[in-house]
């Protein structure tokens, strides 16, 4: 066999083994060998979640900071002093950004305002030769649109310093990247639960749909490869890549093309033949309900009207305004057969900045830390328009969770990998325009009874809000409005004092 033969069954093997990826994995088990064809869709209207996941952990106390005044004692000069001073050519140790350089905000539910990144402003998106203006994330929160959860990670319980230090339950493996980004997949840190086999998204997903769909559609979709966040019960996530579905080259059921038709007969019948092991059946089925899907959904994406299209203008080079744009068509798409539930995942990596949080005579807001967050602006500010496009705005809720937050004192270039941090959700469901939870102080070695205010030596924040408690109330709006079941899905709310934080709208 010829070397450009070997390299086409070799490519078309990894293409259909993708598909099977793109289907439901859990066929391939036996013991799930007969779960139905289509996920089950029946709630009434729509609603999505879009995570945006942060890999690699943002500094996000530079990316959302007190900005009352520069008098001596105020909450922005102990930040500033925390992180040792304002960045400059004269103090390239400093990881604090310039008070007239944070993009002011006045969160209704505060008492004094806070500054956002300078990355967060409204900007022009260009892409071949169009151009279109989007909010970012600056004009979002302040027309109620977006709010921050301050101080959120992973937890078993409630912890103060001196619980912490007693030993009292804590989650495992603190400040590991895998560890904890898998703790926010998961929605817990108790990793021996029968629950823990399944991300957060994909146990929503199972407890918020029934019926089903003209095509067999997971519920949970990724834009960025596989995810334990998405995975459910008789769940696994439909994966598409930001260009769309990757169909099999030659293999058209439709199309005589070099064969592709006769190809096509041909692996239909070996996918059809009976099988004695329940293993190699479940394999075929998987492979042939996976294909027929791709198929379906390509067809729709890159229908000749345009219809599987969006026309707001992404900008270029930003990959994750590429998946957040295929989301954004997936979402029109899916709603056309019925959907009625979905969670979708995007990524975006780099985060682990222990080095360059800025660069030397670099613009802060296109540099360092700040080009990652001029990037997450400009994607999500794109995204918001394509979802007002399609009149989605109040049905998709997008969210951001990474690995955990940073140090607040730094390592020379950089931060080191800490605990507590902030993350942004938004959308017109979102009771927007303030903060949740508790924006801690920002002091190294803080004990703080009174003010549920603890940090360590470097400023490593204890979580005062859970990951659990975020996903509680996002799972309420997608439809878990029942006590029992949320405690089922979130099987360590019960140590918490609220499942709802309140920061989600009708």
């Amino acid at each position: 066999m010829g070397r450009q033969a070997n390299h086409s069954r070799r490519e078309f093997l990894r293409k259909l083994g993708c598909s099977f990826a793109c289907g439901s994995v859990a066929s391939l088990v036996p013991q799930l060998a007969f779960l139905p064809r289509a996920m089950a869709q029946s709630a009434p209207g729509y609603k999505a979640l879009v995570c945006i996941y942060l890999a690699g952990a943002n500094d996000s106390y530079n990316w959302l900071v007190p900005r009352d005044s520069e008098a001596a004692g105020s909450r922005y000069d102990t930040y500033r002093s925390t992180r040792g001073g304002v960045y400059s050519a004269s103090n390239t140790n400093g990881l604090a950004l310039a008070y007239n350089e944070l993009l002011p905000i006045t969160p209704s539910n505060q008492s004094f305002g806070f500054g956002l990144h300078p990355s967060s402003t409204d900007f022009t998106a260009t892409n071949g030769g169009a151009s279109q203006a989007h909010s970012g994330i600056q004009t979002l929160f302040n027309s109620g649109k977006a709010a921050f959860v301050c101080n959120a990670g992973p937890l078993v319980q409630p912890i103060t310093k001196a619980e912490y230090d007693a030993g009292a339950p804590r989650p495992p493996q603190l400040f590991s990247h895998n560890d904890q980004e898998l703790q926010w997949h998961l929605g817990m840190s108790a990793g021996s639960h029968p629950m823990a086999r399944y991300g957060w998204g994909g146990r929503v997903a199972k407890s918020t749909v029934s019926g089903s769909l003209p095509i067999a559609l997971s519920p949970t979709i990724s834009a960025a490869g596989s995810a334990r966040f998405l995975i459910g019960d008789s769940i696994m996530p439909y994966q598409v890549s930001s260009a769309g579905v990757d169909l099999i080259d030659n293999y058209n059921a439709t199309s005589a093309t070099n064969y592709a038709s006769a190809r096509r007969a041909v692996l239909n019948d070996l996918l059809d033949e009976s099988a004695a092991h329940p293993f190699l059946r479940a394999y075929g089925n998987t492979a042939r309900r996976s294909l027929e899907v791709g198929e379906a959904i390509g067809a729709l994406l890159d229908a000749p009207d345009g219809s599987g299209n969006v026309q707001a203008v992404f900008p270029t080079g930003n990959n994750l305004g590429e998946q957040l744009k295929m989301v954004a068509r997936m979402i029109k798409v899916s709603r056309t057969l019925g959907a009625t539930r979905q969670v979708y995942y995007v990524r975006m990596g780099s985060y682990d900045l222990h080095q360059g949080m800025f660069e030397a005579g670099g613009a802060t807001a296109s540099t360092g830390h700040g080009a990652l967050l001029t990037t997450l602006n400009q994607a999500l500010g794109a995204f918001w328009t394509a979802l007002g496009e399609i009149g989605a705005r109040s049905q998709v809720t997008t969210f951001t969770m990474s690995d955990f937050g940073r140090t607040l004192t730094g390592n020379g270039s950089g931060s080191d990998h800490a605990w507590g941090g902030n993350l942004l959700v938004v959308g017109d469901a979102v009771a927007g325009n303030k903060l949740y939870g508790t924006y801690p102080r920002l002091v190294v070695n803080s004990n703080d009874p009174a003010n549920r205010d603890f940090s360590f030596s470097r400023g490593q924040y204890i979580p005062t809000t859970a990951v659990d408690q975020v996903a509680a109330t996002l799972a309420k709006w997608m439809g878990v409005t029942d006590g029992a079941a949320l405690g089922a899905i979130f099987p360590q709310l019960g140590n918490f004092a609220t499942g709802d934080l309140g920061f989600m709208g009708a």
